[in-house]
């Protein structure tokens, strides 16, 4: 694949992923003004719990369709009756299970939440093939059109039943609302469309494959969500609202920087597993990219953080201190979403899964053990310890492990690792140094919160751009073509 066309692919990616991203926190941002920690809480139980059964519902299907040489129609058919008769299944389970999972999670008021929030493995069943194919043909304008106004449709559901009085219900609307849009403009955008046939072998030729990638997926998703749901578990909603939003805001940029990359990777990868010195080049280019969103906007959050959680109230103060430790761990592990990818890409899958499942098992001990130590805490230092066990498990195992086997795949150097990263370390420092300047002269200021945040975010994202712009050439050249793009020639015309 040529880099322009990569470049292409990447581009929409990151439309897709950013432009999600932000609307989703603008919408979780204005809700969570309306509502409590309590609301977000509970919702957020239900939701991990659908989010689960969804999870086995795709069995690792997607980066099989993707990375199969040898696609037949066969095997898309296969793939999407399999799924739309399993769906039926994983619903009954979720209704069944729904009281057990809420009243362990010492939140009963899941249990009717997760009844309602089941219509959504059903979408799923029909949206994988589909979002499969599109990411297969590098189609990620598509998707990232369906992504985009599905969660603006789905976010304005939810504020405008938030506004009438429904109260966490709005959240559940918000979430089924984006789905079903989701499913319906890639349905459109899509081009295939299932035939009636059915064939054994080649749903064997995916699950083959798919399911080493099925087990890796299922311990990423333990390690992502293991702590929320150890909180849950340990004590209760309002502590899973609390630290559920901080994690948010860190996961929306960690998923924003890296997730589009990730996508685009896989089939990048795959079409350069026979050649070892592009695909060196293509893994350090994915790291250099995905640092370089990463780490000052990750710095920039830890930096505003009071004053961002200010706005949406007192009652969200607490999660301040959570919020600045794991921007300081989501550093860290925005570096090891790749190293995935390229395992995949070289039919190691089953490799991947074993180290996915040693990463969490270990991070999930250690939590539980955290678990059991803060039960006799308060909710703030509860979430805290939480999220500093979670930060220090990203820079002492995580980051080192995941980035180490990926420079030894690629065969790849210490030095050019740190050569991929360094603008953006040095763009994250200058920018966290610019917003602390502003807040040393907060007092001669005198601007209000709002006023002061938008001051600490510009001084910020100015220091940040112009130190990347001086180390790094290609984001030089991106600014200034940006720059004669859309302030320059239209000026002039």
């Amino acid at each position: 694949m040529s880099r322009s066309v990569f470049g292409k692919a990447v581009k929409w990616a990151y439309m897709g992923s950013w432009g999600e991203k932000a609307f989703s926190t603008f919408f979780t941002f204005f809700l969570a003004a309306i509502l409590g920690p309590r609301d977000f809480g509970i919702v957020s139980i239900a939701t991990i719990y659908i989010l689960f059964l969804q999870m086995l519902l795709e069995q690792g299907l997607v980066a099989a369709l993707v990375q199969r040489r040898d696609l037949e129609p066969e095997h898309l058919n296969a793939a999407f009756w399999m799924n739309v008769a399993f769906s039926g299944f994983l619903v009954a389970i979720s209704v069944l299970l729904s009281n057990w999972w809420a009243v362990h999670n010492h939140a009963p008021a899941a249990a009717h939440i997760i009844m309602v929030l089941s219509l959504c493995i059903p979408i799923e069943a029909l949206a994988i093939v589909q979002r499969s194919i599109l990411t297969r043909n590098m189609d990620f304008r598509s998707l990232s059109i369906r992504s985009n106004l599905s969660v603006i449709l789905g976010g304005c559901a939810g504020v405008a039943m938030a506004l009438t009085g429904f109260g966490m219900w709005s959240l559940v609307g918000q979430q089924i609302v984006r789905d079903v849009t989701s499913l319906i403009l890639l349905w459109r955008l899509s081009p295939w469309r299932p035939g009636l046939e059915f064939s054994m072998r080649h749903l064997r030729d995916l699950l083959h494959v798919s399911v080493p990638i099925f087990v890796a997926v299922t311990g990423s998703f333990a390690d992502i969500y293991g702590s929320s749901i150890i909180l849950g578990l340990f004590f209760g909603p309002v502590a899973v609202g609390l630290y559920r939003l901080a994690d948010r805001l860190v996961s929306t940029v960690v998923v924003a920087a890296t997730t589009s990359i990730q996508a685009v990777s896989l089939p990048e990868f795959s079409r350069h597993q026979l050649d070892p010195v592009q695909l060196r080049r293509s893994a350090l280019h994915c790291l250099r990219l995905s640092s370089t969103i990463a780490f000052p906007v990750l710095a920039g959050v830890a930096a505003v953080s009071p004053l961002l959680l200010a706005l949406l109230g007192a009652k969200w103060g607490p999660a301040t201190p959570v919020v600045r430790i794991l921007c300081a761990g989501g550093i860290f592990s925005s570096l090891s979403f790749f190293t995935g990818p390229l395992l995949q890409a070289l039919a190691r899958v089953r490799f991947a899964a074993t180290l996915e499942w040693g990463r969490t098992l270990i991070s999930l001990s250690v939590l539980t053990a955290a678990g059991f130590y803060a039960r006799a805490l308060d909710t703030v230092p509860q979430i805290m310890v939480m999220a500093t066990v979670r930060s220090a498990l990203s820079v002492v195992l995580v980051a080192p492990l995941f980035v180490g086997l990926l420079l030894s795949i690629t065969h790849a150097t210490v030095r050019d690792f740190f050569h991929a990263i360094a603008p953006a370390v040095f763009s994250a420092a200058a920018g966290m140094a610019a917003v602390f300047a502003v807040q040393l002269a907060a007092s001669s200021l005198l601007l209000n919160g709002r006023l002061m945040l938008v001051v600490e975010l510009g001084a910020g994202v100015a220091f940040a751009l112009a130190t990347l712009g001086w180390l790094d050439q290609e984001a030089r050249s991106f600014m200034f073509n940006s720059w004669n793009r859309f302030v320059v020639r239209p000026s002039n015309s």
